[in-house]
């Protein structure tokens, strides 16, 4: 691509820029104009306020109170209620149904009564709305406290808060505010666990092909240490079946893996073909049951160490200043993240068939650094507790399932400590192919390099990377997120 071509390129990707940030900020404004009206047309009371009881209301006042204007609860509780009558001209004046300006409306309410935070994002347009409207519509059933505390931690990751991510923390504002309910919820699901097998529709034709199906349906619920197990264990052999010659797609391999796991387990003895004899083959050898592994890191400061938590004694939820329950955070690939209860890791740990390692982690700003290309466990840890997610703009993706990268490239002739904790950074697998090969169309790819805070004509800030594009744009990561940073002088 010569000079001029890549100008006009660079001119259309600074168009669709502004463009869309220009659309951000429009529909923003319109957001919070839906929330001022809104706000014009509420009562005194408040969501969660005693309201009379309707057989104190005699009938003819029933009846002319539901054909008349009513206050609706749209917002959680602590968020005033909103006349419903006002609704219909959102409605009309943004030519959509009642029902979604009625969950517009509520939204809008919620953000600026509960979530004040993130509100303040959107309306400065930095937020996407349909960012700040998912996060309302999620901590509508929490408590005032817990929506603030949900507030104070996303607000300033709310420009690029995944949905998952919103309700892992969610779940933990409602673990830690509302500590019977999360211990009585899960005490049914474990409660609920099963495992079914429709043995009864064996034999029974299937209505769409007329054939006898020859397979049953299996579902349950399972308790996640286990499903996690199971799920690791099927993959396995899964693989195992195309090396002994299995062709046909993962999907049937799975299925079949589930079967030759029953197979090989006899009591308390598992049984494993020897792949020298194949499938069916009548060589089996004992071998020792597969063993669960669980992983702790323990993150320690100072104050841990020293058992002054901020004068919050065993037991006190320092965030909330109240009894509660001690939370973990699951970081397994293949599982989603977020909260659970330090006794459901108890629990896994107690098993008979359970490995235990700990691996502590004491301060992420010590710096470490090997001779050789290969990190050491040590190190990756470091790196992946350093930077949870892919440093490359925008991704989302988990370091722990991610490629360690050196940033500046490998020399094998040169000096010593260059895989270093300042030199790895976690790259998911199609961006750091992204990083290592060049675009068809520009003959560049995509660079980076940590930022430099000692260079005062720079203004860079410390811990974050300095990502270029292709065509000369360039994006600043760090651990808030994304922004888009300067083009270089030159």
């Amino acid at each position: 691509m010569d000079r001029g071509t890549q100008h006009t390129a660079t001119a259309l990707i600074d168009a669709v820029r502004e463009r869309a940030t220009a659309a951000r900020v429009a529909e923003a404004a319109a957001f919070v104009a839906v929330g001022d009206w809104a706000t014009a047309h509420t009562s005194e009371e408040v969501v969660g306020d005693p309201i009379t009881a309707l057989g104190e209301w005699r009938e003819e006042s029933f009846v002319e109170a539901l054909a008349g204007d009513q206050f609706l609860e749209l917002g959680g509780p602590g968020a005033p209620v909103v006349a419903e009558f006002c609704i219909g001209e959102v409605a009309a004046a943004r030519g959509c149904s009642f029902d979604a300006a009625r969950r517009l409306v509520g939204d809008a309410i919620e953000l600026r009564y509960r979530l004040p935070r993130v509100q303040a994002r959107i309306a400065a347009g930095e937020v996407d709305v349909w960012r700040g409207r998912r996060i309302a519509q999620s901590t509508r059933t929490l408590t005032f406290e817990a929506a603030s505390f949900v507030d104070r931690h996303i607000a300033y990751v709310a420009h690029k808060a995944t949905g998952p991510e919103v309700d892992r923390l969610v779940a933990e504002a409602a673990a830690r505010f509302d500590p019977e309910t999360t211990e009585a919820e899960r005490a049914e699901a474990d409660g609920g666990r099963h495992l079914t097998i429709e043995l009864g529709d064996i034999g029974y034709t299937d209505p769409l092909t007329g054939c006898l199906r020859g397979t049953v349906d299996v579902h349950g619920t399972l308790d996640l240490a286990d499903a996690l197990d199971l799920e690791r264990t099927v993959a396995h052999v899964a693989r195992q079946l195309v090396a002994l010659g299995c062709d046909q797609d993962l999907d049937v391999r799975r299925s079949i893996a589930l079967g030759e796991i029953a197979r090989r387990c006899d009591g308390v003895t598992t049984l494993q073909y020897d792949a020298a004899s194949g499938p069916d083959g009548d060589e089996t050898r004992p071998v020792q049951r597969a063993r669960r592994e669980v992983v702790l890191f323990v993150h320690l400061d100072q104050a841990a160490i020293a058992g002054t938590l901020n004068g919050f004694g065993p037991g006190i939820d320092a965030c909330t200043g109240m009894t509660g329950i001690d939370l973990a955070r699951l970081d397994t690939p293949g599982a989603p993240r977020g909260a659970i209860t330090a006794e459901q890791v108890q629990a896994w740990c107690a098993s008979p068939d359970t490995t235990v390692t700990i691996r502590p982690i004491i301060d992420l700003n010590l710096e470490d650094a090997v001779n050789g290309y290969t990190p050491p466990d040590r190190i990756a840890d470091h790196v992946r507790a350093r930077w949870p997610s892919c440093v490359f703009p925008y991704c989302t993706r988990s370091s722990r399932t991610a490629d360690l990268d050196h940033c500046r490239a490998y020399d094998d002739n040169g000096p010593p400590g260059q895989t270093s904790t300042k030199n790895l950074f976690p790259l998911c697998r199609r961006h750091h192919r992204m990083k290592t090969h060049r675009e068809m169309t520009t003959g560049n790819k995509w660079t980076y390099r940590p930022t430099d805070p000692t260079d005062p004509t720079q203004n860079e800030p410390p811990n974050a990377v300095i990502w270029t594009s292709p065509m000369g744009l360039r994006y600043l990561v760090d651990r808030d997120g994304t922004h888009p940073w300067p083009p270089t002088t030159t």
